[in-house]
């Protein structure tokens, strides 16, 4: 056994430990607080409008806390949710590395109903909120190769987001609270960029900001 098969095996034994009940409550919660972390992908922001060569963020890492409070029978609820990030930018003439901002207030639904004794939900997630992609403020900026220009406002841009995610209650506890990970996946799409065309008018393209983390959360208060 090579030593990647070895570590796949461990971490799904591992993972699979962690999903084995333990005596804590499963999806009866009534709000739950955590954080995530995992990688990042965004689309040109000099899209569309005649432009030229790319003005990219490169992908990487993303960091992210949330959240959340469920009403009624656990069906639905209301998430806040923070994540930043810093990535190189690809720019006409060298690249800079610039701080991305995000926070937004989603609904949430269920796909299956939220039982004490269900270990595994899946959620769907909608909602709006604010990027900034932190360029920095000064004198504008022209970029020909790029068909683009910056104006130096260092602006945020409104965003609306969509998801898909899939929660796992552990058999771990906090203070008596369930435990549980997170994975989903979130494209927030900011509707205007940060750059505008030199050579027309009209605007680039919206930017997906698209993610993918795993977290961890835990529960609190009782929905009955």
């Amino acid at each position: 056994m090579n030593n990647i098969t070895r570590f796949t095996c461990t971490c799904t034994l591992a993972f699979a430990t962690l999903l084995l009940p333990g005596g804590a409550r499963a999806q009866d919660y009534k709000y739950a607080a955590g954080w995530n972390a995992g990688g990042s992908y965004f689309t040109a922001m000099n899209a569309g409008a005649g432009s030229g060569s790319d003005i990219t963020l490169d992908p990487g890492w993303i960091a992210g806390v949330q959240f959340e409070s469920w009403t009624g029978s656990g069906r639905f609820g209301l998430r806040l949710n923070g994540a930043l990030t810093e990535r190189p930018l690809s720019l006409p003439g060298g690249d800079r590395s610039i701080g991305v901002w995000f926070a937004d207030m989603d609904g949430l639904v269920r796909l299956l109903p939220a039982e004490p004794d269900r270990s595994f939900n899946l959620f769907v997630s909608v909602g709006a909120g604010l990027v900034q992609y932190r360029l920095g403020s000064g004198e504008q900026l022209a970029f020909v190769p790029a068909n683009a220009a910056y104006d130096g406002d260092n602006s945020v841009r409104f965003a609306a987001s969509g998801g898909l995610g899939a929660d796992f209650i552990t058999g771990w506890s906090w203070d008596a609270q369930p435990v549980g990970i997170r994975i989903e996946v979130v494209d927030h799409v900011a509707f205007s960029s940060p750059f505008s065309p030199l050579a027309q008018s009209g605007d680039f393209s919206p930017i997906h900001n698209a993610r993918f983390v795993i977290g961890v959360f835990s529960g609190f208060g009782l929905l009955r």
